[in-house]
Parts: C-alpha cells; structure tokens; sequence
C-alpha cells in the first residue's frame, strides 16, 4: 500500500514504518519535539518518530524564531527539521507496527491568544484518529491528499496528516500555492485526489480556471467560504466542495457542503449544548467541552447556521452588521483578490486594505454600494499589494492594524 508521494517516488507504508522506526532509535531522549518540518512526508515521518518515543509534537503558529521559542518556553524541547528527519527516508530494515496509547498527548497546537503569546492545546492521539474517522465517514474521502496549509496547523494536520493516515489515502508530500502549482501536484498523482485547502487559494484558482486534473473533491477552512465561490468551483471541476468550521482547542466541529447548504451539520459523536449562556461542543473526539465564540443559531439537534464572531460585530450610525458579512461583500466586488473591512477602537467610520490591481477607490465604493448599507462604506480605502495574512491564511486584527498605522505614516508629511 502506497503511504505516501515523496519528491515523484511512492512511498509504501512498510517503508513509512520502517523509516519511523530508524528515525526514533535516533532521537534525543526529551519530552517534547518541535516539527517544523515544511515537507509533509518528513513532518508525519517525524510525528511518528516521536509517538514511537512517547514524545509530544509541539506546533507552533508560525516558524517565526520567537513563535517557536515562546512554544517552547519552560519546556524540555528539540527541534525536528527536514534534513534532520529524511535522513531516515531510505532505510530497507524490516520493524514493527507503529503503536500509540489513545491517551497519549500526540501533539499540543498552538494557536496565538488574545495577548498575543501562544496559546497551547493539547490533542490525544486517540481524539486524533476519532477526528480522522469521522472527517472521513463525512466527506467519503478515497485515494489521494493534497495540501496547501502547513500540517503544523489544525486543519492541515486533521486533513493532510491524519485522515490520510488513518483512512489509507497516500499524501503528496509538498505544498504547492499557486493555482499552476496546485495543478502540477495534482497531476503527479495517481487516480482521485481531494485537495485540502484555504478559500484564497480556491479564488485563485477559479479565476484562473485552473484544470485540476484527478480531482474527487475539496475541503476548505481557516476563513469562511462564500457560497457564490463555492458554486463556481463546483461548476468548474465538478466535484463536491466542502467546509470545515472548527478551532485549534476543539479540531473539526462541523461540516457542510457550501454550495449546497447554508446549514452546518455537526461531526458524528459532537453534541452542541447551551450552558449559563454560552454555547459549548463536546463528544466524539472533543473530550473536553468547549467554549463556541462565534454567533450560531441552532437548527434542530444536529444543525446550526454560522453569523459570524461575537467580537466582528460592529455598529455603525445606528445600523448592524458584522466584518464577515462585509467582508463576503467585498471579495464578491469583480477585481477584488482580497480585503478586510476594520474597526480601531474608537472610531466612528469602518476602514478597509483590498488588494485589486486596477480598480480605483470611486468605483470600489460603488460596487460596495449594491451590496452593504451606505454607513458601512469604508473610509479610509487601502489599496495594497497583499494583506498580511498567516501561511494559513488568517488575518489577525494585529496584524491588519499595523499595516494600517505604516500606510498612514508614509502618508503623514
């Protein structure tokens, strides 16, 4: 059985397990590991190296060199990098399955709180592989994975790492982002492949009308997913386009078929409750309960519809809304390659950064006319070169904020 696709040579699970097994004879006798590996062949090789160890897999936000130190701040941790693990890639000896406790603490995920500073979120290896069960007894997957997210984040480890292993799907070991990249990967693997990917990297290809040859489906996350984009996509390549809606302290939640339904159906096993206010998940593999942040509005037992986070609602003049529904506006508007509406504390008008080559501030507002009320019009306009997304796509109000403060100061004689 091909386990995974590792630069244009296939990779058969004894070989994966062989390797795992040489990798971990080798690895220095710690507590936790930092992955940071970018191949996704050496990432997975590396997690299993450190299960076979009894090692946890720290993943931090990002490769940023103080990410990774506040990760490891007061813990006993090394570092795992791509020339470090493929060192172990051909290794003919024969060994053993690769056997996990269900209880064992696989990974901590890291997520950037509220402050800033990473937030950790620790995720059992037997919660892990019921995610990768259900993700599969949801979405039918078969055959191929394809990634353009890091594994060391949430999704790109719930899609790219576990369902692949734990449902016999072979995994390209790359991260193609541009729609031609995206294409080629696609073609270098044999028979149906499901694309794991972000609703950026879906837009691109859309407006590229990128062939994706072999396609059996695509998953997004990180971002909502506008139902017009998915109807495009579904059009375009004729394979079912599907949404996961989750968080780094929960992994999966729900899912739906977005342009198909507007409605969210919980993961099998995930119960959604109300307690002293607030709306909670737990079941399946979500041990724990936790806390929903985002505005729902329950549909029967099993489904919910999403409006959007607590914290996005703005009021302006009286009126009501939320950046998403701005920003899904906004990224409808011909040109546009992305935008984010914004709100500094304060201040009395929303602002936006967009990234549309060739279109001019007068017509923008008038497009965003037909669409949202005249109060929500953004003033100032930004045009940039890209926004300052995360390599998993997200924008962080931090982040968006400082772009805003430096494009003023350039402006301010």
């Amino acid at each position: 059985m091909v386990f995974g696709l590792h630069r244009g040579a296939a990779v058969t699970a004894d070989a994966f397990a062989a390797a795992a097994h040489a990798l971990a004879a080798r690895l220095p006798q710690r507590q936790y590991a930092v992955n940071l590996c970018e191949d996704r062949y050496a990432f997975i090789l590396g997690f299993a190296a450190c299960l076979l160890r009894r090692q946890t897999t720290l993943l931090p936000p990002s490769r940023a060199p103080e990410a990774v130190k506040e990760t490891c701040e007061g813990r006993d941790a090394y570092p795992l990098t791509d020339e470090e693990v493929l060192a172990s890639f051909s290794v003919p000896a024969p060994s053993g399955p690769i056997e996990v406790n269900a209880d064992h603490v696989a990974a901590i995920v890291f997520t950037s709180g509220s402050t800033g500073r990473p937030v950790g979120h620790a995720k059992t290896w037997g919660s892990l592989v019921t995610g990768a069960r259900a993700l599969a007894t949801r979405i039918g997957a078969a055959g191929s994975v394809v990634g353009t997210i890091p594994p060391q984040h949430m999704f790109g480890l719930e899609t790219t790492v576990m369902l692949p292993w734990q449902n016999g799907l072979a995994v390209h070991s790359g991260r193609p982002l541009l729609p031609a990249d995206i294409g080629e990967a696609l073609a270098a693997v044999a028979g149906p492949c499901w694309l794991m990917t972000t609703p950026l990297q879906v837009r691109a290809c859309v407006g590229a009308r990128q062939d994706l040859p072999g396609l059996a489906g695509v998953v997004s996350s990180t971002m909502p997913l506008d139902p017009q984009l998915a109807r495009d996509a579904e059009r375009l390549w004729n394979v079912p386009i599907y949404e996961i809606y989750g968080s780094s302290e929960a992994g999966m939640i729900a899912t739906r078929r977005t342009a198909a339904h507007d409605a969210w159906t919980l993961c099998p096993g995930v119960d959604l409750s109300e307690a002293d206010g607030e709306l909670w998940v737990q079941g399946g593999h979500i041990a724990e309960p936790q806390r929903i942040a985002d505005r729902l509005k329950r549909r029967g037992e099993r489904e919910f519809t999403l409006h959007g986070r607590k914290s996005s609602l703005v009021k302006i003049a009286g009126k009501r809304t939320s950046l998403e529904a701005l920003n899904a506006a906004l990224a409808r508007i011909e040109g546009v390659q992305d935008g984010a509406f914004y709100l500094r504390d304060g201040a009395a008008r929303l602002g936006a950064l967009v990234v549309a080559p060739g279109r001019s501030a007068r017509a923008l507002r008038a497009a965003l006319r037909q669409h949202i009320d005249p109060a929500f019009l953004p003033r100032p306009l930004h045009f940039v070169a890209a926004l300052p997304r995360s390599e998993n796509g997200k924008l962080t109000r931090q982040a968006l904020l400082e772009l805003v403060a430096s494009l003023e100061a350039e402006t301010t004689p």
